[in-house]
């Protein structure tokens, strides 16, 4: 049975009318509190809340920054690309030359997007691995050079306190930040040491969980962004991740007023709690919006 042809295991009222629905004989919709029942003719279509024209910031200039990597330990694992979309049109890649180290995926060499998979310690968010665009026809950079290039594109955005979109974000930010110590280069936090540190971040996976707990589906990139009907052409390309997630971000803000409304700080502030409280269940998880880890080496 699909979550969409869930019936009732108990006598209830209809959602919709209030009249009695009998017990097998209804139909469930995931609602701001759980489920709620319906007579088969009274059940809505699955799907998300109309969007509203109110104002929040996701109507303000925002920034989205997804990776490619060798894998999912921000602390081994290395970035093999890169992509940056913004809200006013801004449209960055970059391709990091490993050298002997970047192998077709065929051969074995796991090359990841940011959308986490089974092995990660967030077993919930999807289980499909998928390739960085390693045919991209953008030329592939030094990595310390990409990464500088990079790193001062996010800083710079960060300093004016606007948000960063970042799907997943104690896998990217943790990622960047021991990548940027192995090659030498300042990281995000140090960067940002005088205006707040790596905030304000919105993670659009985090928001999901919060606004719509109950819905049935899948919680990966793929899933979601079917979800709010928004186009995801190449899933695992950070450039089609990046784009999106950004959509992802502002369509749970244009379907959720109170969360559009919060201010950039609190809405970072409130994630925390919210990502606190979603992996309750898993005591490992890593810290939102990342783990500043220590690069090692295999």
């Amino acid at each position: 049975m699909t979550p969409e042809s869930r019936t009732n295991a108990y006598d209830a009222p209809c959602a919709h009318c209030g009249a009695p629905v009998q017990a097998g004989a209804g139909l469930l919709r995931h609602g701001r509190r759980g489920w709620d029942v319906y007579h088969r003719e009274h059940a809505p279509a699955p799907g998300p809340r109309v969007p509203g024209d109110h104002s929040g910031w996701h109507r303000r200039r925002l920034l989205s920054l997804d990776i490619g990597s060798t894998g999912n330990r921000p602390e081994r694992d290395r970035i093999t690309g890169a992509a940056v979309r913004g809200s006013d049109g801004t449209a960055r890649d970059w391709v990091l030359d490993l050298g002997s180290n970047l192998q077709d995926p065929k051969s074995g060499f796991s090359l990841r997007s940011s959308d986490p998979g089974s092995e990660l310690r967030d077993p919930d968010v999807g289980s499909d691995l998928h390739y960085p665009n390693v045919g991209s026809k953008i030329p592939p950079a030094p990595p310390a050079q990409a990464l500088e290039e990079l790193a001062t594109l996010l800083a710079d955005h960060l300093a004016s306190r606007e948000l960063l979109v970042v799907w997943y974000a104690p896998h990217v930010l943790s990622t960047l930040h021991a990548e940027l110590l192995r090659h030498g280069l300042t990281p995000l936090a140090d960067r940002l040491a005088e205006s707040g540190g790596v905030a304000p971040i919105c993670d659009p996976l985090v928001l999901d969980r919060h606004v719509d707990r109950y819905r049935p589906g899948g919680r990966s990139l793929p899933a979601v962004a079917e979800w709010y009907g928004v186009p995801h052409e190449r899933p695992g390309d950070p450039a089609s991740d990046a784009e999106a997630a950004l959509l992802v971000a502002g369509g749970v803000a244009a379907s959720y007023p109170a969360v559009a409304r919060l201010s950039r700080p609190m809405l970072h502030a409130e994630q925390v709690i919210w990502y606190a409280e979603q992996m309750e269940r898993h005591p490992d998880a890593p810290a939102w919006p990342f783990d500043p880890v220590e690069p090692v080496a295999d």
